[in-house]
């Protein structure tokens, strides 16, 4: 799946124009409306335990760990 993310606010009548070429050219495409903030913040968390999943951290240990220092 390929995203196409348009970041300001367009006009209904672009997008059908948008669908209608992408159609055209037998493309299947549809619209999504998202809430960008909710698209940040899941982002973001998604990144940070990406990161960390093969690993067992717990976030209460390492605030202990830090806070001794």
């Amino acid at each position: 799946m390929t995203e196409i993310i348009l970041k300001d606010d367009v006009e209904q009548s672009k997008i059908d124009a948008l669908l209608s070429f992408l159609k055209s050219t037998n493309i299947d495409a549809e619209v999504k409306i998202t809430n960008l903030n909710q698209v940040r913040h899941s982002s973001e968390f998604s990144l940070s335990s990406g990161i960390w999943k093969d690993y067992d951290i717990k976030a209460e240990e390492l605030r202990n760990k830090a806070w001794k220092r």
